[in-house]
């Protein structure tokens, strides 16, 4: 009984850890589970694996990574695919090194969510933002497809910490939002609106002798982030700066009202995608204006006032970029707003749970649990083509004696050369 009771004592007493700990649990699950028969290895997982095979095989280095748009010409920088050799290194280039990538990955998002929503709210608006993010099946799937895109939200939220501390006079972490944009910019071509958020957050930045010098350190700390770049564009006598301008007019239709309704609903994407239910996903233009009622109900500082104008332009700025951009738009360009959207959510879950009336908490409850349940139930339905399922084509092909040709983004083709040629030589080097 003592032991018993001990053990309840424990469990109240840290019961936010062990809560952690659950759900980071249940995230590894819902992440790894059916490993290669659910994890897909298409387009840009197959670039990867190239491009990691050319640093480990081929000792080619590159200066840049992928194209930051589909025969745009100019590309991100080369940081995510050395991050990623590593993985393929431990696992001799077996494209099974993509499912480890996207786990670590997501579990780097799941720590850096609970931290900085902590930090900047409480531990329990922390709790829900990492449940929400657990349960997802919206997020579970983008997390589980690895690419550099999936590093986004992370470095969104840590960079929105970073700028609000400097607003509200903490000038060391300047260096913070140096260091991060710059790896922004090895993530994706929409790294570009953290660029815009910092000029438009500039005027509420500390002017002390201090601040001034910490600017000065930042610029040759973010400029070594952009120097692979710079190097490759001197290499090919600017060929990807000109490529760059070309696509910028190319594409620039300038500021349309009608244009910008029109957006309304991706400025809000991720909101629908986390609640992709017809009647509550139309609630997406609701989610920012409740937050700050409810944020700033009780006492209003200049803190506060902050932290709203930094949310406000953390989804303004995508929302008006994009208004005036006439290419494609797809959704992950809006991943920048997933955590600061999953930290909204945590507060209002929490602001309701605080309610005293007993029908307010059940509610909460409830529509988590439900919610719960409905996501874990879509997760379990088939998927996609999988790794597996290219693995066994190949084999098939294989045993037929057929030959599959170099084709830089087919998944067999590169599934081939590992079982194959580069089999071949790893057995010829051991002997």
């Amino acid at each position: 009984m003592k032991q018993l009771k001990a053990i309840l004592d424990y469990s109240l007493h840290h019961r936010n850890i062990l809560i952690l700990l659950f759900l980071f649990f249940l995230h590894l699950f819902f992440r790894f589970y059916g490993f290669e028969e659910r994890h897909g290895f298409e387009w840009d997982q197959v670039d990867n694996a190239w491009a990691a095979k050319n640093i480990l095989v081929d000792h080619k280095l590159p200066l840049v990574g992928m194209v930051a748009k589909q025969n745009s010409g100019f590309y991100i920088g080369p940081l995510y695919y050395y991050f990623v050799a590593i993985f393929y290194f431990f696992t001799s280039l077996d494209p099974v090194a993509s499912i480890y990538i996207a786990g670590v990955t997501s579990s780097i998002t799941f720590f850096t969510l609970y931290i900085f929503v902590k930090k900047l709210f409480s531990e329990q608006v922390a709790l829900v933002a990492v449940f929400i993010h657990t349960v997802s099946t919206f997020i579970i799937l983008a997390d589980r497809t690895q690419w550099p895109v999936n590093f986004i939200a992370p470095v969104s939220l840590v960079l929105f910490y970073s700028i609000f501390r400097v607003m509200t006079g903490r000038e060391k972490y300047i260096l913070y939002v140096a260091f991060f944009l710059g790896l922004a910019w090895q993530l994706n071509f929409t790294a570009i609106f953290f660029f815009i958020i910092v000029l438009l957050t500039l005027p509420f930045f500390p002017r002390t002798k201090k601040a001034a010098i910490y600017s000065l350190i930042s610029l040759p700390l973010l400029f070594l982030f952009l120097l692979p770049n710079v190097l490759y564009d001197l290499q090919n006598r600017g060929t990807s700066s000109k490529s760059l301008t070309t696509y910028l007019e190319q594409y620039y239709h300038g500021f349309h009202v009608t244009r910008m309704i029109q957006l309304a609903k991706d400025a809000f994407i991720e909101f629908a995608g986390i609640f992709d239910y017809p009647m509550i996903k139309e609630l997406r233009y609701l989610l920012v204006p409740v937050f700050f009622l409810l944020y700033l109900l009780k006492s209003m500082s200049r803190e506060k006032l902050l932290l709203c104008y930094l949310i406000a332009i953390w989804f303004l700025v995508p929302w008006g970029v994009f208004t005036v951009y006439k290419g494609e738009i797809s959704n992950y360009y809006f991943s920048l707003t997933r955590p600061i959207t999953l930290m909204m959510l945590g507060y209002i879950t929490i602001w309701l749970y605080q309610r005293k009336q007993i029908v307010t908490k059940a509610a909460v409850f409830l529509i988590w649990g439900v919610y719960s349940i409905v996501n874990i139930n879509s997760f379990f339905r088939p998927t996609h083509k999988s790794l597996f399922f290219h693995r066994m084509n190949v084999e098939e092909r294989i045993s037929r004696g057929q030959i599959i040709e170099f084709a830089p983004n087919d998944p067999e083709s590169y599934i081939y050369y590992v079982s194959t040629e580069y089999a071949k030589n790893e057995k010829l080097s051991s002997q």
